[in-house]
């Protein structure tokens, strides 16, 4: 994928031919580990940090599998030690091909979801399904994190992409809103693991200097799909009906994930031929190995701090869709509550768990905490102006439905676009964190700042247009800068966990800052309008404007009194989400400028990878 890197002291003939090395080779590339090992030292004020120990590791065995690491990074680690660069690019390939069919399937499953439960859409198992899909889905890539490290990717792989599977054909026959429910949680739950699985199948496979430019590669699907999504949505209803829009997709997707994890085992079993990779047996009866599973998973701590996020995520989300107020009992009990049972997990993991669950090592890390706090700012100052902005640009410059929504990707092709230009300069400069401070943040800065002057009819739609590029190109650089700060500070093993709770990060700002944003519509917007609207207007007029939504918006004429009273009422709200969003950016100032400068000229990764 674009500029390839070969990682140093690797001895591809004796790999292939199976043979062991001299005892002047093994010398000779002890020599080379130590000496890297002194450079890396000196470039690190913490020689004794998780990186610097998986740095030396693989400085001193560059072809062997690590002796003390998990079962799923060994497997791992065998593959690419045996394979071509050839196999690395065909998989990469693949890999790509995964996430474009992933990326096709969402956005046509978006397009005709509405026609899936057309018949029940006032059933509250809709909007249940919506919650519990964004939060269950995004808590359970801790366990899968763990999962992968002591199982095996292509073990996990394949079950979540079952679970995947079943959840499309689910909805593709749900004739019921509980039917409709069971499959759409499923289907997110598999749609966010294969998506994670496939983010750490690009970590094993690449070195950390062109990794940025492999993570901003694997998205540019998304920019195909942003068109061909809609169109092909829009044939399958014309030519079918909207079931086959999902059922097809459950025929097609084994062939499209399967082969990719048959690739992976099929080079870890070659592993195992050649000696490099020993399955061990544990000799352990069933309760001890339930208990050693038990232990290993650290299963206490990953449900108090899976029970963090969900008490903490859950009332903002029951706030969005109206199920609970900031002023209620619940609201506020579970908030409180989830918050201080993070301080129980970092308490749990401290003292009492024999293995941890995250390494403490890394949980204390400056660059980590610094980056989680910035993803989870970055997505509050997004989603606190995104959630209506659809509707905005709908309503107020009175665009067609396909103009609105090539508006609404704007963010998503230009922050894909510039994630791929982000990562190959980080290629260049081996350093990351003052690109994101000193040009990252600022742009963020200035595409927020200025939306709080343009959101208006009385603006011309090219500025939004303008504001929304800003943002894109801000986003492409501080979503990637993000994923090489939790990666740069971590062990190999440590880097499905680190990318998991990433996530799980940004999903926490998210959802508060989709709260924040129904909290300002729902206060500002009937005012402005109330305040704008003639005044000979009838007195219930606002409420049936504002329940009637942007049907009955667009139905009074461009130009009237009514219509611009409305655009009016858009405007402020949006001004309103537009100056949350710039205030909470200044906290990402001290969140980025804690991390650390790392330089990204490290392997990390064992055997040949891009």
């Amino acid at each position: 994928m674009g500029v390839f890197d070969h990682i140093k002291n690797r001895n591809d003939a004796s790999l292939v031919q199976g043979t062991t090395f001299t005892a002047n080779d093994e010398s000779s590339q002890k020599a080379d580990g130590e000496a890297a090992l002194e450079q890396s030292a000196e470039d690190s004020s913490d020689s004794t940090s998780l990186e610097a120990l998986n740095e030396k590791e693989v400085a001193l065995h560059p072809n062997e599998v690590t002796e003390d690491a998990l079962p799923g990074v060994q497997k791992a680690e065998a593959a690419a030690l045996v394979w071509s660069k050839t196999a690395v690019y065909l998989t990469y390939a693949w890999i790509w091909l995964c996430f474009f069919m992933l990326a096709l399937q969402q956005s046509i499953g978006s397009n005709v979801q509405s026609f899936a439960y057309a018949d029940f859409s006032a059933a509250p198992e809709v909007s249940t399904a919506g919650i519990l899909a964004s939060i269950i889905g995004g808590v359970l890539k801790l366990p899968i994190a763990k999962t992968l490290n002591i199982v095996g990717r292509a073990e996990g792989f394949l079950l979540f992409v079952g679970v995947y599977i079943l959840g499309i054909i689910i909805l593709a026959a749900c004739n019921g809103p509980n039917s409709y429910a069971a499959g759409y949680v499923l289907y997110w739950i598999g749609y966010d693991a294969i998506y994670m699985i496939l983010d750490i199948f690009i970590a094993d496979t690449s070195g950390l200097k062109n990794r940025a430019f492999a993570f901003g590669f694997a998205s540019t699907p998304f920019i195909c799909t942003a068109f061909t999504g809609p169109l092909a949505a829009q044939s399958f209803l014309k030519m079918t009906t909207w079931r086959w829009a999902y059922g097809a997709f459950a025929i097609i997707m084994p062939f499209v994930f399967v082969p990719l994890a048959l690739v992976f085992k099929f080079y870890q079993l070659k592993a195992e031929k050649m000696g490099l990779f020993v399955r061990d047996k544990s000799g352990r009866s069933f309760a001890q190995s339930l208990m050693f599973y038990i232990h290993e998973f650290d299963v206490v701590g990953a449900f108090i701090l899976m029970a963090a996020f969900i008490l903490f995520l859950l009332p903002f989300s029951l706030e969005t869709y109206g199920r609970a107020g900031y002023k209620s009992a619940t609201f506020i009990a579970m908030v409180v509550i989830g918050f201080l049972l993070f301080f129980v997990f970092a308490a749990w993991e401290k003292f009492f768990a024999r293995t941890h669950f995250v390494k403490w090592e890394l949980f204390r890390q400056r660059t980590v905490l610094g980056a989680f706090c910035t993803a989870a700012i970055l997505y509050f100052s997004f989603y606190s102006w995104d959630l209506y902005y659809y509707n905005f640009v709908y309503v107020v410059y009175n665009l067609s439905v396909s103009n609105t929504g090539y508006m609404s990707q704007i963010y998503n092709i230009g922050s894909t676009f510039w994630s791929v230009v982000f990562g190959v300069w980080v290629r260049y400069i081996k350093t990351f964190k003052y690109t994101c401070l000193f040009f990252g943040l600022p742009l963020m800065f200035l595409g927020a700042g200025l939306m709080i002057r343009f959101r208006g009819q009385e603006s011309n739609i090219g500025y939004i247009v303008m504001c929304q590029i800003f943002i894109a190109f801000a986003g492409g650089t501080l979503v990637i800068g993000e994923d090489m700060a939790v990666m740069a500070a971590a062990d190999r093993e440590g880097v499905p966990m680190m990318l998991s709770i990433l996530g799980l990060s940004s999903s926490v700002g998210g959802a508060i800052g989709y709260a924040v944003a129904a909290a300002i519509y729902d206060n500002i917007f009937p005012s402005a309008l109330r305040k704008a609207l003639p005044a000979d207007s009838a007195d219930d007029l606002w409420s049936t404007i504002y329940l009637g939504g942007v049907t009955v918006q667009r139905s009074y004429p461009v130009g009237g009194d009514i219509r611009n009273a409305i655009n009016y009422a858009w405007g402020q709200s949006q001004r309103n989400g537009a100056i949350s969003a710039t205030c909470i950016l200044v906290l990402a100032i001290p969140s980025i400028g804690i991390w650390k400068n790392y330089r990204i000229d490290k392997k990390q990764n064992k055997g040949t990878v891009i």
